[in-house]
């Protein structure tokens, strides 16, 4: 029972590994050789750095279900705000995605008058533990074909995992432009009660 169990998950791998895209271009860090997202932003030279840790803050809450779950860092008179959240990802079986476990991130924004720099890095999968082909650990590993496992093929493998990262890719893509645009937002003058 437990062989056809197995034979069965690999057989939805296989099938799912053969109908992915090439692996999308990630940003590596040359200094980490991490997966890392940072760009520096300048937006309405009207908002000064408290004005865009207080929006930055409200993204965090509208982003993310509970934001003081996820802010794991914040220093108002420095101007940063660290959080550590995740992203659920799936897998491609017989033409429909199934969910396959979570992409833990951490996400750093740091803030001066008129601009911000956003760093998101620290990819870390955790799927579940009955996923006999997936290991936990850092994103960085699929890259570099650290996967292995026995009966599969480094190919099929390496087709599972990149629908993976292209999920990492355009979940953070997404994440940042959504940030840009709360971010870059005039400001506005506080309504008079």
């Amino acid at each position: 029972m437990r062989f056809l169990i197995s034979f069965f998950i690999l057989t939805l791998f296989t099938i799912e590994a053969f109908a992915q895209k090439d692996n999308p271009i990630l940003p590596i860090d040359s200094v980490t050789g991490k997966i890392s997202y940072n760009g520096i932003v300048i937006v309405d030279t009207s908002l000064n750095k408290q004005e865009l840790f207080s929006r930055t803050r409200e993204w965090f809450a509208k982003t993310y279900n509970s934001s003081t779950k996820v802010i794991q860092m914040e220093d108002k008179e420095s101007g940063v705000i660290v959080g550590k959240a995740l992203m659920q990802v799936y897998r491609k079986s017989l033409g429909s995605d199934h969910e396959c476990g979570f992409i833990n991130y951490t996400t750093s924004v740091y803030f001066k008058d008129g601009r911000y720099k956003y760093e998101i890095t620290d990819f870390y999968y955790t799927g579940p533990s009955d996923n006999p082909v997936i290991p936990n650990g850092a994103c960085e590993t699929w890259l570099y074909g650290k996967v292995k496992y026995p009966l599969m093929s480094q190919k099929a493998i390496g087709k599972i995992l990149n629908y993976f990262l292209i999920q990492l890719d355009d979940n953070t893509k997404a994440l940042i432009v959504n940030l840009e645009k709360t971010l870059k937002l005039k400001s506005k003058s506080k309504p008079d009660w």
